[in-house]
């Protein structure tokens, strides 16, 4: 049996709602053990205090004793800080556990240099601050930004409680005619049920966090998976690069 380890912020309450479902078409078992580090959802700057390290330490420890065979981290700090916090992160956890290790934000960065995107339309549940670091990582990496929504929610449950009939006119809605690809940042907005939908209706692939995640911890156990009903990033199509050294 293959383990994906997913490496959750203490307040994340949506990431791990859709890993099963998603991966139930893969002809292999696939457990899903997970593991909370205390910090904070969001971080300021690149580098990582000595807590935050400790922190990450211990949930890819707890990872490896439940036998994960490659582990994500879930945390949106990652999207805030950069590229290169991301590879911070996944670098400690490597280490840790000894076992490949990504964010998502590095799967989500390749997934959209991979597939030659140059234009998004950004969406975050939290503030316009967020936004605007979210974007910074994204020109960064050489995306144009063609929109930007911030939905201004006070905390992770008020979004990961959003009807998915609100969350798809949200998308709708977010959509610009320059964008290639919408991208929801974080792993709280229910995006995965409407993923499909929303990418049928626009013409366009939806990349959210939540899949972002599995669709990264798949390819790094080298496994594929072909489940069209939750969306482009589950059909054979482009998958994500997840050496943390490629940045």
């Amino acid at each position: 049996m293959q383990r994906i380890g997913h490496l959750l912020p203490a307040t994340s309450l949506g990431a791990d709602r859709w890993v099963a479902q998603i991966c139930a078409p893969v002809q292999v078992d696939i457990a899903h053990p997970a593991a909370r580090a205390l910090l904070p959802e969001f971080q300021y700057g690149p580098s990582l205090t000595a807590t935050h390290t400790d922190e990450l330490r211990r949930g890819a420890e707890q990872l490896a004793q439940a036998g994960a065979d490659a582990i994500v981290w879930h945390g949106t700090s990652a999207g805030l800080d950069g590229a290169a916090h991301a590879r911070t992160v996944a670098r400690v956890i490597e280490r840790t556990a000894g076992v490949r290790a990504s964010t998502v934000t590095l799967g989500q960065l390749d997934l959209l240099a991979r597939a030659a995107t140059h234009s998004i339309a950004l969406i975050t549940a939290g503030s316009e601050q967020q936004a605007g670091r979210l974007a910074d990582t994204c020109l960064a990496a050489g995306l144009r930004i063609a929109s930007l929504t911030a939905l201004d929610l006070a905390t992770p449950r008020e979004a990961a409680e959003l009807p998915v009939s609100k969350v798809r006119r949200i998308l709708l809605d977010a959509d610009s005619a320059d964008a290639e690809c919408l991208v929801v940042a974080g792993t709280e907005l229910p995006v995965a049920p409407v993923a499909a939908m929303v990418e049928r209706e626009l013409g366009k692939p939806v990349h959210d966090g939540a899949r972002v995640a599995v669709r990264t911890a798949l390819d790094l156990l080298g496994t594929g998976v072909e489940s069209p009903a939750w969306g482009g990033l589950f059909t054979g199509g482009i998958h994500a690069g997840v050496c943390c050294d490629s940045h």
